[in-house]
């Protein structure tokens, strides 16, 4: 009897199976980054994991929100279906360097459509569509800002708050993660504004409630100096404690606004042009835990050099006023003098 077959690699044993088998029982149990990695391996595999329902499955696993029949209309108009809008998605939006002509009305979009999903713990604590019309001149002229929840309702959630607040901080840094993908119908583009891991968890000085805020800082406007120049695109949750629920709390705020460097908000025409911007030419790339935190502490050491000139220049101004000032008095009083 001949001996088995003998294979000089698990790499040729794996090539050897069946592509039936690779498809139904291989690249389904694979997430987006291990099936794109497989697809560069060889010809074959790249062709195994083009398959459109493997993507859809990556992408409905990641963001939930996506299985909306509205969603899956639009994704199947992207150049290769879910596999384009997970090359959009999945990686990291870095924009920091884009620069936008504010000046310039955008041709703008019909609506633009968020599909949002916040994880605690990994398991799904929310998911929404939201779509907004960006044509109305109250869009283009209002201050900008998303808010998917209510003031008046509040969603459930099993968080439980600690009794140190500072540990509770710390809790929800850790678990508590956000996606916050924007689409563009028209174009077909789609990107996540979201940082995934919080930049910043704080108490509300006023409400009380506790603040988590996930920031990509984006490029502005062209011009140097202006207060646009940088902006970020904040995702604020915040959650609340009821009394009759004891130490439960509550997800009370999901929002998204756009802010200069001095905390202002942006309206929505320049926006819309930055969100675009992002979408098209933002790059995509890898990036490890903490590194948004990192971006978002550098942007904020921006802000506090950015202020301190703001303020010598106005401080240079007021004792340039302040000397000429007394130079025209001087000069009134004594004509005033000589005069007489």
């Amino acid at each position: 009897m001949s001996p088995p077959p003998s294979f000089s690699s698990g790499e040729d044993a794996i090539a050897a199976l069946h592509s039936d088998i690779l498809q139904t029982h291989i690249l389904t149990r694979l997430d987006g980054a291990a099936l794109t990695s497989t697809a560069s391996t060889s010809s074959r595999f790249r062709s195994l994991s083009s398959e459109d329902q493997l993507w859809r499955r990556v992408c409905s696993t990641s963001w939930p929100s996506i299985t909306h029949p509205k969603l899956q209309q639009l994704i199947s108009a992207f150049p290769s279906k879910h596999q384009s809008f997970f090359s959009d998605v999945f990686p990291v939006l870095d924009c920091c360097s884009l620069r936008c002509d504010l000046d310039y009305r955008y041709s703008t979009t019909v609506e633009l459509i968020s599909a949002v999903d916040i994880h605690y713990k990994n398991k799904l604590l929310f998911s929404k569509v939201h779509s907004i019309e960006t044509e109305t001149n109250w869009f283009l002229c209002s201050p900008f800002r998303v808010d998917l929840i209510d003031p008046k309702d509040s969603i459930p959630s099993p968080i439980r708050r600690s009794e140190k607040y500072e540990d509770w901080l710390g809790h929800l840094e850790e678990n508590l993660t956000v996606s916050w993908v924007i689409i563009d119908p028209i174009k077909n583009r789609a990107a996540n504004i979201s940082s995934r891991q919080p930049v910043k968890v704080r108490r509300h000085w006023l409400s009380g409630e506790i603040q988590v805020q996930y920031t990509t800082v984006m490029g502005g406007d062209r011009r140097a100096g202006s207060a646009v120049e940088m902006v970020e695109c904040a995702v604020v949750v915040s959650c609340g404690e009821k009394e009759e629920e004891g130490m439960e709390m509550s997800v009370t705020e999901v929002s998204m606004q756009m802010l200069d460097m001095e905390g202002k908000h942006l309206n929505g025409k320049d926006s819309l042009g930055i969100l675009k911007e992002a979408m098209e030419k933002g790059k995509r790339i890898s990036a490890k835990k903490g590194d948004g935190k990192l971006r978002y502490e550098e942007y904020e050491e921006m802000k506090k050099k950015r202020k301190a000139r703001k303020e010598r220049i106005e401080n240079g101004l007021d004792m340039l006023c302040i000397f000429t000032g007394i130079a025209i008095l001087l000069s009134f009083s004594s004509f005033i003098f000589f005069s007489t």
